[in-house]
């Protein structure tokens, strides 16, 4: 079984990201939250900014508009109105 969890990053017109991830950073109103494999369920809400996922030791950036976050099961799905890989 592979490490990790599973990361995807929708808006209305597509897919920006859908792969297995080791650790994501997620932009909220209240600060930055860190999301590992076995997270707790969580809903919460997504503020314009970067999303960080870390990938096999790789960086990766995601500039995102406000959305959602829906965390649970080892999946974390992203649903914002626009987004971009930096």
């Amino acid at each position: 079984m592979a490490e990790g969890f599973h990361l995807s990053v929708l808006t209305g017109d597509g897919t920006i990201f859908d792969d297995r991830v080791d650790y994501v950073n997620l932009p909220t109103g209240y600060g930055s939250v860190g999301i590992l494999a076995g997270h707790a369920p969580m809903l919460c809400a997504v503020d314009k900014g970067i999303l960080r996922c870390t990938k096999e030791g790789e960086t990766l950036r995601i500039r995102v508009s406000s959305g959602i976050a829906n965390v649970g099961n080892n999946e974390v799905t992203v649903l914002v109105s626009d987004g971009k890989m930096e």
